[in-house]
């Protein structure tokens, strides 16, 4: 059995692909969502509301994920997906997106069900489907949170 570490980092790198391009494409279905809440949002209130701040937020993050616009993903995202942009080096996201964009795993927002606001805290429930599978739409959930007077995705 050959004990070999080229062998081996082959498979790794697929792999490391794989999971940056599922993770790309579930990056891209949360700016889907974000759209949708944001077009759902503007029909709800002034545009100083929690809901017109929560659909300018959505508005640009999902802009910017089509857009591939890494820094303004960073600068509106917050928790877990903020520390994703923020260690992501700046070729691998493009990469990342550029996959995503290929293989039409980019979301595509249908509408939006629900807004949910709860203090700082909101959730916004979308359909999305994928270019790839247009057919298939399904629900998803958009997390945001109050910081700093700004409402940021999460």
């Amino acid at each position: 059995m050959p004990s070999g570490r080229s062998a081996g980092s082959a498979p790794a790198r697929k792999t490391s692909k794989r999971w940056l391009g599922a993770l790309a494409a579930a990056v891209v279905v949360i700016v889907a969502v974000g759209a949708a809440a944001f077009f759902y949002l503007s029909r709800d209130g002034g545009e100083n509301s929690p809901e017109a701040q929560i659909r300018t937020s959505v508005t640009s993050f999902t802009e910017a994920l089509a857009s591939g616009d890494l820094a303004t993903l960073r600068s509106s995202s917050c928790g877990d997906l903020a520390t994703y942009y923020r260690d992501i080096p700046d070729a691998e996201f493009a990469d990342v997106h550029r996959v995503a964009v290929e293989q039409g795993n980019v979301p595509v927002m249908e509408g939006i069900d629900a807004v949910q606001i709860t203090g700082d805290t909101a959730i916004a429930q979308i359909i999305a489907y994928t270019e790839a599978n247009p057919n298939e739409r399904s629900p998803r959930t958009f997390d945001l949170r109050l910081e700093d007077e700004t409402w940021k995705v999460c």
